[in-house]
């Protein structure tokens, strides 16, 4: 009887699965008929739509910052774009739309200077997602050990010396691509936000009895360092920090 009631709430489970997803599709779809005819509220409606059924991917957050973008909503477009790179990192379309968008904010930040070898390896990070670095990873590391075990295996001395070679070679690499992994796990623990709001002061401490210190503009992203009841304290491209009243910002997922 338990296992009849098991296979029947697995169905069930399965069949209203299937239903949400086809749902999504045709919303989807009709998303993009609204977006090719110029109705870019419409087609945020419906991408919308499948994100409130807690269905998420990179297409869904880039179609919905492109139609936002349309309509000329800065912070809804960065915002939307952030989250489809965050879902898609090496996606260059993505990225290059996501410029267009920045474009619009009204805050000219300019990022701290950071060396010839630091560039290099953000770009490098940024080639492969977490979950393709810990794959390189893990296949390198492997890759090492199958040598090992040919060079054990092997009685020749030319091909003990080729397949230790390549072990040590292989193996390096492996440390190295577990040295990103490490890397982008790090960068993807750093909470991030864009501003929600039309304006909003920066303050010296969290209360707005302190100094104030500057002022940001929607569209803007900044990196949210601490929390404190109804306050945050963020960083933003040139390094500067300061507290913000929590409503202000949207936290990326």
């Amino acid at each position: 009887m338990k296992k009849i009631l098991t296979c029947i709430l697995l169905s069930l489970f399965w069949s209203l699965l299937l239903v949400a997803q086809d749902d999504a599709t045709q919303l989807f779809s009709n998303g993009n008929a609204a977006y090719n005819g110029g109705n870019y509220a419409l087609a945020i409606e419906k991408y919308e739509a499948i994100l409130e059924q807690n269905l998420h991917s990179p297409a869904v957050y880039f179609n919905l910052a492109n139609a936002h973008y349309r309509l000329g909503n800065v912070a809804q477009s960065v915002y939307y774009f952030e989250q489809a790179k965050r879902l898609a990192p090496e996606d260059q379309a993505i990225e290059n739309n996501s410029r267009f968008a920045l474009n619009m904010t009204r805050d000219a930040i300019e990022e701290l200077p950071t060396t010839q070898l630091a560039q290099f390896q953000e770009r490098l990070l940024g080639i492969f997602s977490l979950e393709s670095w810990s794959i390189i990873t893990l296949c390198m590391l492997w890759l090492a050990i199958i040598l090992l075990v040919l060079y054990r295996l092997n009685s020749l001395m030319l091909y003990k010396r080729i397949f230790f070679s390549s072990a040590i070679l292989i193996l390096l690499c492996s440390l190295t691509a577990l040295f990103y992994t490490q890397q982008k796990y790090e960068q993807l623990q750093v909470v991030k936000g864009v501003v929600y709001v039309e304006e909003i002061a920066v303050w010296g401490e969290p209360n707005q009895r302190a100094d104030e210190l500057f002022l940001l503009h929607e569209g803007t992203t900044v990196e949210v360092i601490d929390d404190l009841n109804n306050w945050l304290k963020i960083k933003i491209a040139n390094g500067s920090e300061g507290w913000i009243q929590k409503e202000s910002l949207r936290l990326l997922d």
